[in-house]
Parts: C-alpha cells; structure tokens; sequence
C-alpha cells in the first residue's frame, strides 16, 4: 500500500529535505520578495541605477508581478517535492535553471545602466548559486534513478 501524502508524513519528509535544499527556498523567497519591493516601491524604477530595466521593461509592476509570480511559483514546487515519497528533481533542475536566467538578467540590467553598486557582489553570485541548484538537483536525480552509491 502506497505511504500517505497526508498528515504528519508531509512534515517529516519536508524537514528532512528542507536543509539541503535550502538555497533554493532562499532564492525562490528572493525572487518573490525583489518582485514585491517593485510593487510597493513608487518610483525606483526612475532611479539611475535601474536605467536597464526600465529600458527593457518600462514599468515596474509588469516586473514585479513576474517576479512574484516565479517565486510563488518555485515555492510551490518546492513543497510539492518536498512531500512526494519519491522525489521530482526535475521540477528543481527547471526552477533553478529559470532562476539562473532571473539573476543573470537582473544583472544585466544593473549592468547595463552603468552604474556600479553593490548588486556585482550579489546578483551574479545567485546566478552561480543556481547553477550549483541544478546540479544537486541533477545528483539527486541520478540517485533517484539509479539509487544511492553508499
């Protein structure tokens, strides 16, 4: 008989996952949270250093629901994989690669409008953050596939 996905099953194996999967929580509240700091925030986009995405853009809240959106999006996988019996790394391999994409465009937009701040110290460190993402994402599936090599 197949073990229940209810009750407190879900909680165990979320917490058991929860720690080495932690970087990938962390972004995926990042990316939700940079979206809603667009969304309150009146007026940065017309400060200089945001000059690349308005040009891309135009408007911060198309933006920020984007980035709500994708964060929402990969917190939801994340508890979906976290209370599977059996893992889907798939769904990892894909948010992290999609949020590689996110951090090396917010990076190109910082970039592109000439200014430096302190996003060089930060955002291209979450897009190497998420390549390593993708590959535990990758380990854990080979393990999944082909079990553990202990």
């Amino acid at each position: 008989m197949p073990e229940s996905y209810t009750g407190p099953g879900i909680w165990i194996r979320i917490q058991h996952r929860f720690g080495p999967r932690m970087m990938e929580w962390f972004l995926a509240a990042h990316t939700a949270l940079w979206g809603a700091v667009l969304l309150y925030s009146d007026g940065l986009l017309v400060q200089p250093s945001w000059a690349g995405f308005r040009a891309i853009f135009g408007d911060a809240a198309l933006l920020g629901w984007v980035m709500v959106g994708l964060g929402v999006l990969r917190v939801g996988g994340l508890i979906v994989n976290g209370a599977r019996k059996n893992v889907t790394p798939t769904i990892r391999q894909l948010s992290a690669a999609i949020g590689f994409f996110i951090w090396c465009g917010i990076t190109y937009g910082y970039w592109s409008s000439g200014v430096i701040s302190t996003w060089l110290a930060i955002y291209p460190l979450f897009a190497l953050g998420e390549l390593v993402n993708i590959n535990r994402a990758a380990h854990d599936q080979g393990e999944a596939r082909n079990g553990k090599s202990r």
